[in-house]
C-alpha cells in the first residue's frame, strides 16, 4: 500500500478544511487570501487523487470519483467567489465550506477503503 498517497491525501484534506474554516470566520477582504490558499490545496488534493486513483479497487474508485467531483465544484465555486470580490464573497463562504467538507469526507472514505485490509478468500471445498 502506498503510505505516501495516504499521508499526502489526508494532509491535503485537513489543510483544505482548515483553510476554508479560517476563511469562513474572517471578513470578506481577509478571506480572499485564505480562499486562494484553499483553492491551491484543493487542486493539490485533486491531483493526488487523480494520480493515485488507477491503482485502487472499485469501492475506493467510487469514493475517489465523488471526492474529485466535490473538489471540482469547490475549485470552480471558490474561483467565482474570488472573482466577485468582497461583496459576494461572504455570502458564498458557508456553502463553499460545506462543499469542502464533503470533498474532504469523500477523500477520507476513499483513502480508508483503499487502505483497508482485504478479507481472506473463502476456503475452497
Amino acid at each position: 500500500m502506498n503510505n505516501d498517497f495516504v499521508n499526502k491525501a489526508l494532509e491535503s484534506a485537513r489543510a483544505l478544511q482548515q483553510s476554508v474554516a479560517d476563511a469562513a470566520t474572517k471578513g470578506a477582504e481577509q478571506a480572499k487570501p485564505l480562499l486562494a490558499d484553499a483553492v491551491s490545496k484543493a487542486q493539490d488534493l485533486q491531483k493526488t487523487l487523480i494520480d493515485q486513483a488507477p491503482q485502487y479497487g472499485e469501492a475506493a474508485q467510487a469514493h475517489l470519483q465523488t471526492a474529485k467531483g466535490h473538489l471540482t465544484t469547490f475549485i470552480s465555486t471558490a474561483q467565482d467567489v474570488l472573482a466577485k470580490g468582497a461583496a459576494g464573497a461572504q455570502a458564498s463562504l458557508t456553502p463553499l465550506a460545506e462543499n469542502a467538507r464533503q470533498a474532504v469526507h469523500q477523500a477520507a472514505k476513499a483513502v480508508t477503503e483503499a487502505t483497508a485490509p482485504k478479507p481472506p478468500a473463502p476456503p475452497a471445498d
